[in-house]
């Protein structure tokens, strides 16, 4: 397994991200006083969905809202509502600047919304070190794949050879990790942009008009399952956690040549650091965090949501708990400004 190199965070994550889960768990005995239960007490929960129906971000919403319920203390009814628009950008400014502050309303996000306040903060008008972070059960592997008829079977032959991405915007890491991969490694790369999401850019390619795309490997197992078994797929470069689904891909970071370039490959790990997160707006009292941070974890330990989320999603759980969670946005919000400037100049991001 690759080992990340944290050298400007320290060994910090690392080790916060395996001893507060254990404090979350020992908090969580307390955390439900009379005064939540009755707070909680036939109520109902909203989470919104900053995506549209269907995909991985509103399946595994609509998992963790049925089961989230029955941790909750006070018969509390959990419901989704979908609140889409600029990779759940829109749905987090609501959250942070209009949501009510005492833990009925929480977000769920697509995982690029830490990332999207360090690279485009005159959209992104809210703040990840304010928000309540509640944990999240998945997390995100991209992968720029190309058809099998494409003329390239690595990065290393797309020096020579264009192959043409289709993206949504700039801000998405359907077009941020191309970019980057192209700018990095000088490769010939044409990205088409102004694609709805994953799935109109999946009939672009099997209409031949782009040769592939750069989505998550889960959006493919609820996608097109059988294309990621049956040699439909090539596999190019991905980051975030290694996958046993492509065991064969590289990670970008072992592709580039200096810590400043692998620096610049972190910076878009951070969608991947955080995975789809569940969280609180700003200002929610410490008794209702508590509780749904509880709730959260209880629900984790689950056998029966762990199934749901392998059957439904294909994909295993890779956790995170609220407080570990926590450490890791305030930690990726510290990215050193110039790490950043530069990724945003590369990217085409500059305002």
């Amino acid at each position: 397994m690759r080992t990340i190199n944290v050298n400007r965070r320290s060994v910090s994550i690392t080790v916060l991200s395996r001893v507060l889960p254990l404090v979350a768990l020992l908090a969580g005995t307390v955390a439900c006083t009379e005064q939540t239960v009755d707070f909680y007490t036939d109520r109902t929960l909203t989470i919104l969905v900053g995506s549209g129906p269907g995909g991985v971000t509103d399946t595994s919403a609509r998992i963790i809202a049925g089961f989230l319920e029955h941790y909750l203390p006070g018969e509390t009814t959990v419901i989704v509502q979908n609140m889409p628009g600029g990779g759940s950008v829109t749905m987090t400014n609501h959250l942070y600047r209009s949501a009510p502050q005492d833990g009925t309303v929480l977000g769920y996000s697509l995982p690029g919304i830490v990332l999207a306040q360090l690279m485009e903060p005159n959209r992104a008008r809210y703040d990840g070190r304010e928000l309540s972070w509640i944990g999240s059960a998945i997390t995100a592997t991209n992968m720029i794949v190309v058809l099998n008829d494409t003329p390239v079977n690595n990065l290393d032959e797309a020096r020579n050879t264009e192959i043409i991405i289709g993206a949504t915007g700039r801000g998405s890491p359907l077009y941020q990790l191309p970019a980057l991969a192209k700018e990095l490694l000088g490769l010939e790369i044409r990205i088409i942009t102004g694609y709805q999401g994953s799935s109109e850019i999946t009939l672009a390619m099997e209409r031949g008009e782009v040769h592939g795309q750069s989505a998550a490997l889960d959006y493919w197992a609820l996608a097109r399952p059988a294309w990621l078994t049956d040699g439909t797929l090539k596999f190019l470069a991905y980051i975030g956690p290694p996958d046993a689904r492509a065991p064969d891909a590289p990670h970008l970071g072992d592709l580039v040549f200096t810590e400043r370039e692998r620096e610049l490959v972190e910076v878009l790990e951070i969608s991947s650091r955080v995975g789809w997160p569940l969280f609180a707006p700003p200002g929610v009292p410490a008794e209702q965090l508590a509780a749904l941070r509880q709730a959260f974890s209880q629900m984790l330990q689950d056998e029966a949501f762990a199934e749901a989320i392998e059957t439904s999603m294909r994909t295993p759980l890779n956790p995170k708990q609220g407080e570990a969670l926590q450490a890791i946005v305030e930690a990726e919000l510290d990215t050193p400004e110039s790490v950043i400037a530069e990724a945003k100049e590369l990217l085409g991001l500059l305002e």
